[in-house]
């Protein structure tokens, strides 16, 4: 096993063997190498924002009544909003990460 970096955590949480059995096999069938690049995957999609990911989650929280209807809603709609704003200001990735840069050099404060 490689060692970890210090630059990264060590997640761990307990689930049912026949989960963890289910799991492994699924992962084999859809060539996905480790348990951890599973979940980074999972992990990256999530705070990216994936849209799939995100239609996932929304449901999820839904049916297993996590979080209200009407909340998950709110929420899908504001990321709709974010989205539409963002297609309208037509910025790209790396004029956002410009600007702020700029804004860290003009508000070293922040």
């Amino acid at each position: 096993m490689k060692p970890i970096p210090k630059t990264h955590s060590i997640l761990s949480f307990g689930l049912h063997s026949k989960l963890h059995e289910d799991l492994k096999i699924r992962l084999y069938y859809d060539d996905i190498k480790t348990q951890s690049e599973f979940f980074r995957m999972c992990v990256e999609s999530y705070l990216s924002q994936d849209k799939l990911f995100m239609e996932f989650l929304d449901e999820y929280k839904i049916n297993k009544k996590v979080q209200a209807k009407r909340k998950v809603n709110k929420s899908r709609k504001l990321r709709q909003k974010g989205d539409q704003l963002m297609r309208d200001l037509a910025l790209t990735e790396e004029e956002i990460e410009n600007i702020f840069d700029i804004l860290e050099e003009d508000l070293p404060d922040l």
